[in-house]
């Protein structure tokens, strides 16, 4: 057997495999004896035939099927022993393609592997990237306070006219063409005027209705609407039940005190407190945008290969993914291109935009660690889970999970966790060297 890599400079590697007649002879022979044993000829028993006669009842496919998946099975968990490249090998099915050489009698199997996105990245340091910071000021310290007052808002039952910012609780029965249409109806429906739910027109129209009141609203369905309703006019007869008025909390120590999220005593201390997250936040808002300008300015200069095989099948991964997004919101494929305005191509597009962002900043990661010589090693894996201690009693705990469930993979789950604190490393080691 001869093997032969070739890195195809595009993302996959050929391995070429080569037998020759004294390589696959005792194969396919080992083939044809377990064929004949399967081999009922009239006059012997199952499998006693001798195997001269068996032989007549054999197909050739059937010989060369099985020599192939024998040879396969024997040399493909070897396949890349030694194999010296810098780029490494997806956990993704390659393809195969065999040809027979009559001349030569010999069988070629030509193996495609598909790499991981890599990256040669030139100059990693002294981009002189500006960071962004923002200031902090009284005013966004008092939006916040403001944005938790309402969070902590009673809502108090009134007589007056609905306002925009209201509660108002109704029954509607909803007519296209005269008739109701599906999903066009609800009793004791909880609705926030101004927060934009519903059709464009409907919450506008409920401006001023009273308890009791009863009114009839009149919209036309936006184009990008549901197919059965798009530019359709529409009727509402709705039906006020109540009317609630959102009355904010005093801004003083009491109100301080009761927010679980700020452990604090007083409003000052609250005031103080939230200074203090959204600087952090916004420094850690900058630094993140820091890091992706220089992530940007790597891949102009970059050789980023992602092989389109692999883009392919990481773009079909994230469509399946926001697929199941829109079920888990009751919605359809076909709904939310609807509304979205795309069609499948966009979308598709869309996500293959997605799946090529992400592989293009793993490339660069792995490829800046590479020039950095970045390394995650087995104390910077238990730190993560707390220190060696506690990081053995959990691999302790998994390996005896995954005795009960081999499906319960530890290997994938800690080489992601490894992947993480190498993105770490190369973005501190990005925003501190430029």
């Amino acid at each position: 057997m001869e093997k032969v890599f070739h890195d195809n400079e595009d993302g996959t590697l050929n391995v070429s495999v080569t037998y020759v007649e004294k390589d696959y002879t005792p194969v396919v022979q080992k083939v044809i004896d377990r064929l004949c044993e399967k081999v009922t000829v009239r006059g012997f028993r199952p499998g006693k035939a001798p195997k001269e006669r068996a032989m007549a009842y054999l197909k050739s496919e059937d010989i060369y099927n099985g020599m192939v998946n024998k040879l396969i099975d024997k040399d493909f968990p070897s396949l890349l022993d030694g194999f010296e490249g810098d780029n490494e090998v997806a956990n993704i099915q390659p393809s195969l393609d065999i040809k027979n050489d009559d001349k030569k009698k010999s069988y070629n199997f030509l193996y495609t592997f598909v790499f991981l996105p890599s990256a040669k990245v030139e100059k990693i340091t002294g981009l002189n990237i500006k960071e962004e910071k923002k200031e902090i000021k009284d005013a966004d310290v008092q939006a916040e306070i403001a944005r938790l007052a309402k969070d902590q808002a009673e809502l108090v039952p009134s007589k007056e006219a609905a306002a925009d910012g209201d509660h108002v609780s109704i029954d509607f029965v909803g007519y296209v063409d005269g008739k109701e249409f599906d999903g066009g109806s609800a009793k004791d429906y909880e609705l926030v005027l101004g927060s934009h739910s519903f059709v464009p027109g409907f919450e506008e129209a409920l401006i001023g209705i009273k308890e009791g009141d009863k009114k009839t609203v009149e919209i036309t369905f936006p184009a990008n609407y549901l197919a059965t309703l798009a530019n359709k006019p529409a009727k509402f007869l709705v039906t006020c039940k109540g009317v609630k008025k959102v009355v904010l909390p005093e801004l003083n120590d009491e109100f301080a005190a009761s927010l679980t999220e700020y452990k604090v005593k007083t409003l000052d201390e609250l005031k103080k407190a939230i200074q203090e997250k959204l600087t952090k936040d916004a420094a850690s808002a900058s630094r993140a945008d820091k890091i992706n300008k220089i992530f940007a300015e790597l891949e102009k200069t970059a050789k980023v290969v992602v092989s389109d095989r692999y883009l392919q099948l990481a773009a079909n991964s994230v469509q399946e993914n926001q697929i199941n997004q829109f079920k888990q919101y009751g919605m359809t494929l076909e709904e939310y291109l609807k509304i979205a305005g795309l069609d499948m191509a966009k979308f598709q597009e869309n996500c293959k935009n997605v799946a090529k962002g992400d592989a293009v900043r793993y490339a660069l990661t792995k490829g800046v660690a590479k020039a950095a010589k970045l390394e995650v090693n087995d104390d910077d894996v238990a730190n993560r889970f707390g220190g060696k201690e506690k990081f053995d009693s959990l691999m302790k705990a998994a390996k005896e999970q995954q005795e009960k469930n081999p499906s319960f993979n530890i290997g994938a789950y800690l080489a992601n966790v490894r992947e993480e604190i190498l993105q770490g490393k190369v973005n501190d080691y990005l925003y501190a060297n430029n």
